[in-house]
């Protein structure tokens, strides 16, 4: 009877032991899946706040790219307007003054051809322009630049390979007062002129539009011909 009962307590015990170790394994278990879980929660949360790291810098490499290249073409833009300007293909306008230059009224004696305005009488106002500081100079509507001539046959005048008249009109782009002072300086080109009784006027303005250099065919055949 002892042996049933001790049996039977021990089979229970073990039972009881059984069920409790069972309990304590799937514990464990649920435990270990609990925290695997709560691992791969945090790793895909890390990569996700990742890969959010990582757009909003492309966005931004894009942003400073894309104000990089505007930046660049602004300047090249800039560069290639003062290149234009410079060489004399794009409208200048601003403050400057206009000079009328006149054949004399009053013809004397001798070779009539001295009273007329020649090539060389528009060059050295050209000049003297320029060398006042003039941004941008034009005879009759031609642009002057590096490339242009003032010729001379007789009475007829040819600017840019383009015949032009009197009375000739010379636009220049600067500060006015300048530009007429280096004009009307003691023995510059108006006392220089004034004894044959070429009549020349200088009118100061607030606006001067010279135009655009346009004779593109003769500047190219003027760099083939050298």
């Amino acid at each position: 009877m002892m042996k049933k009962q001790y049996s039977a307590a021990l089979t229970a015990t073990c039972v009881i032991l059984g069920v409790i170790i069972g309990v304590q394994v799937n514990t464990v278990k649920q435990q270990g899946m609990t925290t695997e879980n709560q691992r791969l929660s945090e790793v895909i949360l890390a990569l996700n706040q990742m890969r959010a790291e990582r757009d909003a810098l492309l966005e931004q490499n894009k942003a400073l790219e894309k104000n990089v290249k505007e930046h660049q073409n602004g300047m090249l833009d800039a560069e290639m307007e003062q290149l234009l300007s410079f060489a004399g293909l794009t409208e200048v306008s601003g403050p400057g003054v206009t000079v009328t230059m006149s054949d004399s009224s009053h013809r004397g004696s001798g070779d009539m051809n001295a009273y007329l305005v020649h090539a060389e009488d528009l060059l050295s106002v050209v000049n003297e322009l320029h060398g006042a500081g003039a941004e941008a100079v034009s005879i009759n509507g031609q642009r002057m630049v590096g490339k242009s001539a003032i010729t001379c046959a007789g009475s007829i005048v040819m600017v840019n390979g383009v015949r032009v008249a009197a009375p000739f009109e010379i636009k220049a782009v600067g500060e006015a007062d300048v530009l007429d002072a280096a004009l009307h300086f003691p023995g510059g080109v108006v006392d220089n002129l004034a004894p044959w009784g070429i009549e020349i006027s200088v009118r100061r303005e607030a606006a001067v539009v010279v135009p655009a250099y346009t004779q593109t065919a003769l500047f190219r055949a003027t760099e083939e011909e050298e």
